[in-house]
């Protein structure tokens, strides 16, 4: 075997190690590339403690605003039939919402208290919150009235909306 034919076979053998080693590293996952998440797994979801906080925000007048991150800017936050809140109480324009105009009386009396349906929940992308969807049950109906809510991971509303046009 001349130097051309060994330094060409050396070559080869070496390219051929190399691949096995990437594939060895491909196969056995210890390998990784920048698209792949470092994230770690996102802690599961506790449905009744999310109930218990769209109850209490809907239902219990005395703890209106209670699990509101920031309640001085509730207006900001809050949404009906894709509007903002503003300055408009929400009890209003939620009764306007749901065909009561000219009402501000509380809105859980035209609701079933403490019955939601098809109640679910995902966290965002960003693992720092997550966004709860369901439906209210009207009381002299029995249609369905969305809501969602966007929670912090510590179970606080950082922003709600009711009704139609719910886009999140």
């Amino acid at each position: 075997m001349n130097k051309k034919s060994a330094l060409t076979l050396g070559s080869i053998g070496g390219v051929l190690v190399i691949l096995i080693i990437i594939i060895g590293f491909v196969m056995t996952g210890q390998h990784k590339t920048s698209s792949q998440s470092s994230s770690t797994k996102l802690p599961k979801i506790n449905q009744a403690k999310v109930m218990k906080r769209v109850d209490s925000e809907m239902f219990d007048t005395t703890q209106a605003l209670k699990y509101f991150e920031n309640p001085d800017n509730y207006g900001d936050n809050a949404y009906v039939d894709g509007t903002k809140l503003g300055d408009t109480a929400s009890s209003y324009a939620i009764n306007s919402s749901l065909g009561h105009e000219n009402s501000d009386a509380n809105p859980a009396i035209y609701l079933k208290a403490n019955e939601i349906e098809n109640l679910t929940t995902k966290w965002e992308k960003d693992g720092h919150s997550f966004v709860a969807k369901g439906y209210f049950v009207v009381k002299d109906t029995g249609k369905k009235y969305p809501f969602a809510f966007e929670f912090n991971a510590d179970y606080m509303i950082l922003q709600e909306w009711y009704g139609k046009d719910i886009k999140i």
